[in-house]
This record gives structure tokens, C-alpha cells and sequence, in this order.
């Protein structure tokens, strides 16, 4: 973790999450712990995917100064061959150069990964780039998703602020029509909306790619982690009415929770609240991850999307 990211609000939203102190729990060990423990002893998800994040690659260099957050592949590929529970998700810098990115890929493969994890503004990805093509190619021959975060990044920071524009899930068009499966982590929903100019949605771009999907022969899904806020009820509920009204099928969004990004039960914005109120039902919550289920299946989430991840990422129920 760079300092700009370990000093950043979102870092101390998430240890606010872990119920972790910011004096003592900072060590990479005690993260991981907190977060085990959450997958261990929940009711509600028999899989998490743990997801590494590669540093950011220029000329097939390595920019330190640029990597913000970086989680090796070995380091969750250690985690999943002794947690049953826990499934690899790899992450490939496709600008690493020929050999070196595709050796990484088929490693990541042949140690079980179930997926690729891109965030295109922090890694300064374009999806549309040639050095792109490679990868996909290898991907949709393997039938392994790509999870690509789309919409603003709010979260891991990037040295670069004009790459955010790579967020877009248009630019995964490429990816889409080499046979890609694409997942389009977080609906491209913007988190605060209006009250932050710098968090540019894209909801309305997507939620068009998936009604068209079927004709395009696209294997794209969206899924809906972090969306335990308040600000991205709209986007649930319209998720809600193309379910209901078929204009884009359950099968194409998929559960997840973004843990451990801060969860809060939105179904309590039903009607008036005080704050006090919130901060209680922030303090009494147990097992996040049973929180997360428990909040969306109240919201009226379609039930298959709680298991569609089971058949796109190939999973044995």
C-alpha cells in the first residue's frame, strides 16, 4: 500500500468496516485474518472470491510509484489451496509485455484462478488497446471471466487522474467481441452521485449493453457488489423493474459484496430514521457478508442472482 492510499478516506472506510484499529490493525496479517474470519463463519456464502490486484505496467516496466495497492497473485494463491472456501481471483497486467504476461496467465490458470480482476483507472488499463488482445484472446479460449470495475473509482487511487475515463464499459466492446466473458463489477454506478463531480456513473451506458447482449451474442453480466448504500437505491431498483418487466434477464447480474466495503441496510431508508438510529444498526452488525444477503434479499433482489456466479465463474454447487 502506497501512502496516498493508506492515508486515504476510503482505507479508513473500509478498516471502519473490519471494526479494525487504524494503530494496531494495519499489518497485512491482521487484515487478513478479519477478513477470513468473516468468510469462515458465514451462514449465507458457501464461496468468496479473494481478489489480488496487479501494480501498474508501463512499456513492460513496473511503475512502483504508481502502484497504489498491490496484491500478488501468490499471496492468494496461498490463501485458496488452504481455504476451501476461498476461490482465486488472479489479476494480469496486460501491458507486462509478451511472454512475460502470458506466462503470469496461464500460471494464474493452472493455480485455479477463476477469474481476472482489472481496475482500468487504477492499473491505467485501456480496454481498448491492442496489448489488450493477447490477454482476451487467452481468456475467451479458457472461458474465464474478466471482472473489470466500471464506473468511478473512488476507492484505490490512481496517479493518473485522466485514466478514470477508462472506466467507461464501453471500452470493454473489445473484450466482448473476441468471446470474452466481461463482468462489469459494480453495475458502473457512480457511489455518491451528484455529491461528487469526480464520481462519473455509467448505469444508463450499461444497463443498455446488457438489453442488447443477447443479439450482440456478448457474454456480459454486471453484478451488484457494494450496493449495500443508500445512494445506489435508485440503480437497485431499477435493476428491480428490467428484471420484473424482462427487458434484461436475472441470468446477466451476478452477487457479490465488495467486503470490505463499508455495508449499510438500506431497506431502513424505507421511512424516516435518525441518524442515531444508523450508527446503532451500523454498530450491531455481525457477519458482513450474511449482512450484505440479508439486505438484498430484503430489497426484493430476483433469487437466482444470489447463485448466477456459480455457472459464469464454472463453480461445482
Amino acid at each position: 500500500m502506497s501512502s496516498h492510499f493508506l492515508f486515504s478516506p476510503a482505507f479508513a472506510a473500509m478498516l471502519i468496516a473490519l471494526k479494525a484499529s487504524p494503530f494496531t490493525d494495519i499489518k497485512d496479517a491482521r487484515i487478513r485474518e478479519i477478513i477470513l474470519e468473516a468468510v469462515n463463519t458465514s451462514d449465507k456464502t458457501d464461496y468468496a472470491v479473494l481478489l489480488a490486484l496487479d501494480g501498474v505496467y508501463r512499456d513492460g516496466c513496473y511503475i512502483e510509484e504508481e502502484s497504489h495497492l498491490v496484491t500478488p497473485n501468490d499471496y492468494v494463491i496461498g490463501i485458496a489451496k488452504v481455504n476451501q472456501r476461498v476461490l482465486f481471483g488472479a489479476s494480469i497486467h496486460p501491458y507486462r509485455g509478451g511472454d512475460d504476461m502470458l506466462d503470469e496467465t496461464r500460471r494464474c490458470i493452472d493455480n485455479g484462478a477463476v477469474l481476472f480482476k482489472w481496475i482500468p483507472s487504477s492499473q491505467q488499463i485501456d480496454p481498448e488497446d491492442d496489448r489488450c488482445m493477447p490477454f482476451y484472446e487467452v481468456l475467451a479460449r479458457e472461458n474465464i471471466p474478466l471482472l473489470c470495475h466500471t464506473g468511478a473509482e473512488l476507492a484505490v487511487p490512481t496517479s493518473d487522474f485522466s485514466a478514470n475515463r477508462y472506466n467507461d464499459p464501453r471500452k470493454l466492446g473489445r473484450a466482448l467481441d473476441a468471446g470474452v466473458k466481461v463482468i462489469a463489477a459494480h453495475c458502473a454506478a457512480p457511489y455518491l452521485g451528484a455529491a461528487l463531480p469526480a464520481d462519473r456513473g455509467y448505469f444508463d451506458e450499461l444497463t443498455e449493453m446488457l438489453r442488447i447482449s443477447e443479439q450482440r451474442g456478448w457474454k456480459l453480466y454486471a453484478d451488484i457488489s457494494a450496493f449495500c448504500t443508500p445512494t445506489r437505491i435508485p440503480c437497485l431498483e431499477r435493476i428491480n423493474a428490467e428484471v420484473r418487466e424482462g427487458t434484461i434477464s436475472p441470468q446477466r447480474f451476478l452477487y457479490g459484496s465488495d467486503f470490505p466495503i463499508p455495508i449499510v441496510d438500506i431497506n431502513i431508508f424505507k421511512r424516516p430514521l435518525e441518524i442515531r438510529e444508523l450508527l446503532e444498526h451500523v454498530g450491531k452488525q455481525e457477519n458482513p457478508l450474511d449482512e450484505n444477503y440479508r439486505i438484498l434479499r430484503e430489497f426484493g433482489i430476483n433469487d437466482s442472482i444470489f447463485t448466477n456466479a456459480c455457472d459464469v465463474l464454472d463453480i461445482k454447487r
